[in-house]
């Protein structure tokens, strides 16, 4: 018997199989509806990016008339964080990291972010998020490789032709792998085209976006056909294979991250955003008193000849900018806390795969923790570029001209990675390793297949 012989034969009987194209269909309609879900919140996104915009010009304007009055006009700027062009395929957590900043640049550092300073809410709540195609990909694509290939051979040993099969000169092996190859062939590149055609649909045309959305479900579904292979050379009976595949969808999609999640949190608990917030507030007002007794102790000396910009004006830029350095050690410890945190998880999303996928289409989408904390680093360098402008007025001892305040330097996010990033093909890796690990231990086991 041909591998060709043993492919076509299987190929014509799965697609003979009625369960097959409803499968298929109900795939279809989640990915559809995933997808609406996801154009509504870019949709929103860029409609709430749109108001923040016409605010910040507006302001622009109106402040304008200041100019020259002033030592300096920085008007209050509003830095967003456009969705990215594969936007709508995981939008679940990007509610979690915040998309726009309130840039005042003289006021105090946790100004900036306020709402992530102080925010209070349960962030595994907050971080549930909403029905997208991430999670038709990570919980529903495995679910329906399982239904079509959990019976990879077990439905011979029951039938009781698995002997007959075997007498025929090809090894169990090799009609494991062919019967395994044609069912992912025949389920996996459907599930793709539909999920890939989808989202293209939905206005994604990132092409790069596209193929590393098509090989991470490539990936994916990869393994759990690897996973099918080394179950059905232990299960006799087709319910055995069925319950085997679903307490292995079960422990693998659903229990491990979860069982996981709560040992970090009790090797390394996350620091706490409202001890923080506390603590921040409270140093925050022991260093503004402070200084004003300072300043009333000692007072400023009048110099023989009267600046251009009053002393004043320099003196209250000092006492402005001066809560900075010292929440600076606070603030580093914090960070510190949360990197050590996220290493941590990082190091252990490679063993677990949903985890791992779901990285992957979180950074194909640009809703992942590094593009968020990049737009986070570039607006502390933005607002560092508008004090330094403000010292240098002070420094020459002349105001701001209306030239320099139109050529005010503006925020446009730098975008720091791409479909193929450094993260997404870590998880592919990590993907990739697990299942050869997977059929490297089904192929020292494949004696087992001849057993009837």
């Amino acid at each position: 018997m041909s591998s060709l012989a043993i492919a076509g034969y299987e190929a014509r009987r799965l697609l003979r199989d009625r369960a097959l194209p409803a499968l298929l269909l109900l795939l279809s309609a989640a990915s559809a509806y995933a997808a609406w879900n996801g154009v509504d919140w870019v949709q929103q996104r860029e409609a709430a990016i749109d108001l923040l915009e016409a605010e910040a010009q507006d302001t622009h304007a109106r402040v304008r008339k200041f100019v020259g009055t002033l030592p300096a006009v920085l008007p209050r700027s509003q830095p967003v964080l456009p969705p990215g062009s594969m936007a709508l395929v995981s939008t679940g957590q990007a509610d979690a990291y915040p998309f726009t900043a309130d840039v005042i640049a003289l006021a105090d550092r946790t100004h900036l972010f306020k709402r992530v300073w102080a925010d209070l809410g349960n962030p595994t709540v907050r971080a549930a998020g909403r029905f997208d195609l991430a999670f038709v990909i990570v919980f529903l694509v495995p679910l329906v490789v399982l239904a079509v290939t959990y019976d990879l051979w077990s439905r011979e040993r029951e039938r009781g032709i698995a002997a007959m099969v075997l007498s025929q000169p090809v090894s169990a092996g090799a009609l494991i792998a062919i019967k395994a190859l044609v069912r992912g062939l025949v389920v996996l590149l459907p599930a793709i085209a539909i999920i890939v055609a989808v989202v293209a649909g939905a206005g994604a045309r990132d092409l790069a976006g596209l193929a590393a959305l098509a090989l991470t479900i490539l990936a994916y579904g990869s393994f759990w056909l690897a996973l099918v292979v080394l179950i059905g050379l232990f299960a006799r009976r087709s319910t055995e294979a069925a319950i085997a595949v679903g307490a292995t969808w079960l422990l693998v999609v659903v229990m491990a991250p979860s069982l996981t999640l709560a040992a970090i949190d009790l090797v390394s608990p996350p620091p706490s955003e409202m001890r923080f917030a506390t603590d921040i507030k409270a140093r925050l007002a022991e260093i503004t008193e402070r200084r004003r007794l300072q300043g009333k102790a000692q007072p400023t000396s009048m110099r023989s000849s009267a600046p251009s910009i009053p002393d004043e004006v320099r003196d209250k830029y000092a006492e402005l900018i001066a809560p900075d350095r010292e929440l600076a050690p606070m603030i580093a410890a914090h960070k510190r806390a949360q990197d050590a945190r996220r290493g941590l998880l990082d190091k252990v999303r490679g063993f677990l795969p949903s985890v791992a996928v779901q990285d992957a289409l979180d950074r194909i989408a640009g809703s992942d923790a590094d593009r968020a904390l990049a737009f986070q680093a570039q607006v502390l360098g933005f607002r560092q570029e508008l004090r330094r402008r403000y010292r240098n007025y002070l420094d020459r001892d002349r105001p701001q001209t209306l030239d320099e305040y139109d050529t005010l330097p503006r925020f446009q996010f730098r975008e720091t990675g791409g479909a193929f990033q450094a993260g997404v093909l870590a998880d592919l890796a990590a993907l990739v390793v697990a299942t050869l690990l997977i059929l490297i231990a089904a192929w020292a086991l494949r004696a087992r297949a001849a057993t009837p």
